[in-house]
């Protein structure tokens, strides 16, 4: 079985300028995991573990996805957590980007992986940048909520995504190890 998933990646100088963020995270680490910088990348589709026969057709068949005709900008503003403050697992960097051509992306993804018989995601995309997941029945408090708080609105910086990427994702003891197998550039 392998582990994958379809991201966008993200760029050194965007992995620089969360630097700060992940430093001030990984100091918590009884409350939380900080997400690796190297590992930084929005997640499209989550597939999870496939088969080695399906994980291969998905790997063969990657660069069959239609892409915009261009990179996409994007900038990383705001700090945040899913599903909310009060009952987080997720710490989250904000992202926007051009809604059109992400709803575009996103539904191009969803339908090559229902080929693999993978079902179609309903909710609406919302794209984000995972900076670390709480510990099971852990709460944001103290100087933890303050720096969420007042990095809510912060601008880390605008780039662009130039390529669509297969991941596969090897989970270790101190995290995820993600290798990139294919991408589709823009």
């Amino acid at each position: 079985m392998t582990r994958l998933f379809i991201g966008l990646p993200i760029d050194t100088e965007m992995r620089s300028a969360l630097r700060p963020a992940y430093e001030f995270l990984s100091g918590h680490d009884h409350v939380l995991k900080a997400v690796s910088p190297e590992n930084y990348h929005i997640t499209v589709k989550f597939l999870g573990e496939c088969d080695g026969n399906v994980a291969n057709a998905i790997e063969s068949t990657f660069l069959e996805i239609p892409t915009p005709g261009g990179d996409i900008p994007f900038t990383l503003s705001g700090l945040g957590a899913f599903p909310d403050m009060k009952k987080p697992t997720v710490i989250w960097a904000g992202l926007l980007a051009e809604d059109v051509l992400m709803a575009q992306l996103y539904k191009n993804v969803e339908r090559f992986v229902s080929n693999f018989s993978f079902k179609e995601d309903k909710r609406r995309f919302t794209p984000h940048l995972t900076l670390a997941r709480l510990r099971s029945g852990r709460k944001i408090t103290g100087d933890l909520l303050k720096f969420i708080e007042k990095n809510g609105d912060t601008l880390y910086g605008a780039s662009v995504f130039t390529r669509l990427t297969l991941y596969s994702s090897r989970p270790t003891p101190d995290g995820a190890s993600y290798t990139e197998l294919k991408s589709v550039s823009f």
